[in-house]
């Protein structure tokens, strides 16, 4: 089964342009997948010229040398006419020693090709290309399946309910355009809840999503984990599977949404401050976890030392922790929820908007604030069941101070309205997000 991905459409309009094309993502989100989809769509695009583009897997060390003696000569062996335009699809390309250069060589060297690279870091895709293609290379990143594509993949009724809604808050968010709501305790909440939670609970990864078996969920999980660790990570840091590396990530694991401390850190992995920040950045680098900042305008009022530190996929986590069971047994319920939120408000958002949390010395708290330009939308999420429209006094008190036109709170199950001074007030179900 072959799930249509949300950034194929984002993709589709640069095909045309000259500039190549990269994406990068942890393993197991689909890359390879995403190539082949890509490639159809070009093939039928064409209509009547009935070709076919190779998809070329570097981790095959026999290409893998090939293209790195003699880049050229191995690219022009899979042009078949020089006069129409030719896809190739470079899998892995995080293998290739130079590849910068080399991928430069051939963008000014040879005409009508349009060349698409996949790989696993972004940290090593873009300090050994970025440099070198500046100008010539569009890039973008897959994650893990969002819950949209989970529904699609589970249940397509609830996928068409939960299009129409989020596409609305989606407008709301990005564009200030105001929404009906319809108040009250959603008629679909039990539904969606069952698979929002097995979600939060396994995660996103295609194969983990596919899978029924619950023990074969765990192995997939594990095999991911074992593979991330001794190819990725030695990849990488160029040296054995590191036992400081996975003891930092358990730390983390029970850690999210809470400010993390370096000391704390050290003390649980082994590692001084300075191997710490390098572990860090390979984290977010390969795309397991990512770091948020605090807001603050003031400095004297905000805590603006710590970060949190969020994982990208929630399975991922849960495998460090060997906890899979449901939310409503766990004490890590709210910190999952929150989490999930983060990651839906991220596709919502993307990459150029800025998303914080807020905290104060007085104890004030918002869980994240997003950054459209000169807007500000405070979030707060509460997976909890309301029977009418309430506010925190954290809440409130950012509300009051920074005078926002739009901002969400995210229930458990309820949709509302509330207008406070000139603020705009929406309460939605965080799986609409």
């Amino acid at each position: 089964m072959i799930i249509k991905r949300e950034i194929m459409g984002e993709i589709q309009e640069y095909i045309e342009r000259k500039e190549y094309i990269c994406i990068t993502g942890s393993r197991q989100t689909g890359k390879t997948t995403l190539l082949q989809l890509l490639k159809e769509f070009i093939i039928k695009k064409e209509e009547k010229k009935r070709r076919d583009y190779p998809i070329i897997n570097f981790e095959d060390r026999t290409l893998l040398f090939q293209f790195e003696k003699s880049p050229l000569e191995f690219i022009r062996s899979y042009i078949k006419n020089k006069e129409d335009r030719t896809y190739i699809f470079l899998d892995e390309f995080q293998y290739v020693q130079d590849g910068g250069q080399k991928l430069k060589l051939i963008f000014d060297t040879v005409s009508n090709l349009k060349i698409f690279i996949t790989g696993s870091s972004s940290f090593d895709i873009q300090s050994s290309i970025g440099k070198y293609m500046v100008g010539r290379l569009l890039n973008f990143t897959l994650t893990p399946f969002s819950f949209g594509e989970y529904l699609d993949a589970k249940n397509s009724h609830l996928f068409k309910i939960y299009t129409e809604n989020h596409n609305k808050i989606t407008d709301l968010i990005t564009s200030g355009k105001p929404i009906e709501v319809k108040r009250g305790v959603d008629p679909f909440s039990e539904e969606f809840q069952k698979l929002y939670e097995e979600y939060c609970l396994w995660g996103g990864f295609p194969q983990v999503v596919l899978t029924e078996n619950i023990k074969h969920r765990k192995k997939i999980l594990t095999e991911l984990l074992n593979n991330y660790l001794l190819k990725d990570i030695n990849f990488l840091l160029k040296v054995p599977r590191d036992s400081s590396l996975i003891l930092l990530l358990q730390h983390l694991s029970g850690s999210i949404g809470n400010l993390i401390s370096y000391q704390n850190l050290g003390e649980r992995s082994g590692l001084e401050y300075r191997k710490i920040k390098q572990y860090l950045n390979i984290l977010f680098q390969t795309f397991i976890c990512y770091e948020l900042r605090p807001f603050f305008k003031k400095k004297n009022k905000e805590i603006s030392r710590n970060p949190k530190i969020y994982f990208s996929d929630l399975g991922f986590r849960n495998v460090f922790l060997n906890n899979f069971n449901p939310l409503d047994i766990r004490s890590d319920s709210g910190a999952i929820i929150e989490n999930a939120a983060l990651s839906g408000l991220k596709r919502v958002v993307g990459d150029s908007t800025g998303i914080n949390f807020w905290r104060t010395k007085a104890g004030s708290k918002v869980d994240f604030v997003l950054r459209l330009g000169p807007e500000l939308i405070p979030v707060e999420v509460k997976y909890r069941n309301f029977k009418s429209e309430k506010i925190t006094r954290s809440f409130y008190s950012f509300i009051d101070t920074f005078k926002p036109r739009i901002s969400l709170v995210l229930t458990k199950s309820y949709a509302g309205y509330l207008k406070k001074n000139t603020t705009e007030i929406y309460f939605f179900p965080v799986y609409y997000l």
